[in-house]
């Protein structure tokens, strides 16, 4: 029976999906498909057992290490028995637990709820504001500290391995070496790959979702994408500017875009945020003033 080595049980939205595609490529890393199993989580996922559990890592090699990505276990309010499960099945499981900038996170995890929501054609929230004022889920996770305490009740500290978001964008190579050392497997491979996260990253931006939109039928024409490839990024820039020009309240108007953040609600958010940013500060060590703003 294979059972995964370890967990990236990071915030929604915080850079797990780009942590799991970079450990993907890695020969000594197994990763399960699905990404999110949510197998200790939800319960209609854990009713299935720990056989069915195990089969998702059965393709794995002797020697690899195993692993998934689900989110799910640190919304403690949500799914209050994860840990519980997850150091009964896997009392020696590594955990990974990335973090984001709290408000940005909440924020970004709308988002991809609405569009979610709207591609389904499933009843969604109209604003973010609507969304936290009746769902806790959006703000819960980003009390990163608190989700932490609920696996330290069961796992040691040196079970853990804490990152930022922000440090997998700016240094990708020093802070995958410094995951694959944590997971004891060859960290002097290279997994970078040019424009991954800055894409990550950049579909958190509502104009992201709109050019997308926009270019989209361009991308079907034989030979474009090739064309697309040899211009500047400022030319690119620029007619998808002029093009917007001409068809952006028209396509509007057929579209249902996440409307944005109200400033009002980023200062409240910033304000509520504050407190638990300073605990956990003081317990990874590490200055996180720039999350005030």
């Amino acid at each position: 029976m294979r059972l995964p080595d370890f967990l990236i049980i990071g915030g929604a939205k915080s850079g797990t999906t780009t942590l799991y595609q970079y450990l993907c490529r890695h020969p000594q890393v197994y990763m399960s498909t699905p990404k999110e199993p949510d197998f200790f989580a939800i319960d209609a996922q854990y009713a299935q057992g720990i056989d069915w559990y195990s089969s998702l890592f059965n393709e794995a090699k002797p020697e690899q290490m195993c692993g998934e990505a689900s989110t799910t276990y640190s919304r403690w309010q949500q799914h209050p028995q994860a840990a519980k499960r997850t150091a009964q099945a896997l009392p020696n499981v590594k955990l990974i637990y990335i973090m984001r900038h709290p408000v940005d996170r909440a924020y970004s995890f709308y988002i991809h709820k609405y569009k979610e929501a709207k591609r389904h054609q499933k009843k969604s929230f109209d604003t973010f504001e609507q969304a936290i004022k009746y769902q806790s889920e959006f703000l819960d996770s980003s009390y990163y500290l608190e989700q932490i305490n609920k696996f330290l009740q069961f796992f040691p500290r040196e079970s853990f391995l804490f990152l930022l978001m922000e440090d997998l964008i700016q240094r990708p190579a020093e802070t995958l070496e410094t995951t694959l050392n944590f997971l004891n497997v060859d960290s002097q491979i290279n997994l970078t790959q040019e424009g991954l996260i800055a894409a990550n990253k950049a579909q958190d931006h509502p104009d992201w979702f709109v050019r997308k939109q926009l270019m989209s039928p361009f991308a079907k024409i034989p030979g474009v994408m090739q064309v697309k490839a040899l211009l500047p990024k400022q030319m690119r820039d620029r007619f998808y500017q002029l093009f917007k020009q001409l068809r952006y309240q028209k396509w509007q108007a057929q579209q249902h875009l996440p409307p944005k953040m109200l400033p009002e609600t980023r200062r409240f958010l910033l304000d509520q945020y504050y407190q638990p940013n300073q605990q956990l500060a003081e317990f990874l060590q590490r200055d996180l003033s720039h999350w005030n703003s």
